[in-house]
This record gives structure tokens, sequence and C-alpha cells, in this order.
């Protein structure tokens, strides 16, 4: 009886043992697969952020001029990019790989996702930047502010926006009406999930292929 119970315990504690070695093994791929994905974002130009970081509301007008809130990204996600109209480079370069991304997703009818276009000059007016995105895809949202409101988004997107006092990018040739001179800003792209949070970021440059890649991961990580 004795040696009964002796074995029944030790078949307890190889299982329990087993079991252990089992869950570490898993956790451990789990590590794996996903340090994996991270390099593969990091590959992309993408970085994420552990969870999610909140914004707070912000106050736009689109290239309608309509309100344009944290109500309205929300249900879908967003990509957002800070230039200007005027810009000589880096802006419709971006916008161009933006739009054939867009226009990739749209025709293989993948779900909505917003395109976000956030003027640093002042002189950019809801109908410029509206004739300016027509250049790119129709369907991408212009937004202007005053100053401090879009600083104040900026800032949440880690974006630093200003004048500068050269032409190397991100400041730019002076646009017309903008007597400050150069306009500086940064050129990486946040991403905005479907509650209104910042999951992470684009570096340049920005490429359609690698945006895409980098989305598919993201999402499928959410």
């Amino acid at each position: 009886m004795a040696a009964i119970r002796l074995n029944r315990t030790a078949w307890i504690a190889f299982a329990l043992l087993n079991a252990l070695l089992l869950a570490l093994i898993f956790f451990l791929l789990q590590i794996r697969a996903e340090r994996t994905e991270l390099a593969q974002l990091n590959d992309f130009g993408a970085a994420v952020y552990p969870e999610p970081l909140p914004l707070e509301e912000i106050s736009l007008t689109d290239q309608a001029g309509q309100p344009f809130g944290l109500d309205r990204m929300r249900g879908a996600w967003s990509l957002v990019f800070f230039g200007f109209s005027n810009c000589p480079d880096m802006c419709p370069l971006t916008l161009s790989e933006l739009g054939d991304f867009y226009r990739a997703r749209t025709e293989s009818g993948q779900p909505p996702l917003n395109v976000l276009f956030v003027s640093v000059d002042p002189a950019d007016t809801p109908e410029i930047i509206g004739e300016y995105l027509l250049g790119f895809h129709p369907d991408f949202i212009g937004l202007s502010g005053t100053t401090g409101n879009v600083n104040a988004f900026a800032g949440q997107l880690f974006v630093n926006t200003g004048a500068a006092e050269s032409s190397v990018h991100g400041g730019h040739a002076p646009p017309a009406g903008s007597p400050e001179g150069f306009i500086s800003h940064s050129i990486h792209m946040g991403l905005i999930n479907p509650s209104g949070e910042l999951v992470g970021l684009l570096r340049p440059p920005h490429r359609a292929d690698d945006i895409a890649r980098a989305l598919e991961t993201i999402f499928r990580r959410a």
C-alpha cells in the first residue's frame, strides 16, 4: 500500500513538473514570437508601445470646414502625418507613398482606415489643403487649426514643429504667406487605434509596401 502511495505521489509530481515545463516552453515560444514580430516591425520602420497611449481631445478643422475631434477617428484605425502644402520634398513623397498604400488597401477590400494630413503652416487654409490632397487621394482627410491646437496634437504624437534656420529636412523652403521663414517638423507618422489611442510610430523613409506590412503585423497583434 505504501508503495502504491509512493508511485501515485511520484506520478503526480512528474505530471506537475511536466506541466510546468510545457508552460515554460510555451512562455519562451511566446517571447521568441514577440521578439520576431518586433524585429519585423523594426525592419518595416515601425515601433509599437507596450500599451496604447491615451490621447487628449483635439480641436481642428477638416478640409470641408467641419470641426474635427477624436470622435471622428473612433471606430477605425488612423495614420497621421504632419506637413504643409508648400513642402518641396518629404511631404509630397510621403503622401505619394501613402496614396499607393491606400489604393492597394482599398482595392483588396480591407477594412477602412483614415489617413490624416495635419498642416503645420498657418497659411494653409482648409481649401488649400483640400486641393492639395486631391493630388494624392480624395479620401485623405486634411486638417488645420490654430498654431496652439496643431502643436497640442503634434506633441501627443511626439512631432516637433516650428521655425528652422536651414533647408535641411525637416526644415523647408519658406512657403508663400509664411513670413517666419523655414518650417520644421518631424516626418514620422503616428498610428492611432479605433479607440483613439496612440499605438505606435512609423519612421521615415516611408514606403507603401513597408507601411502595409507594418500595419498588417500591428493589426494582427491588436
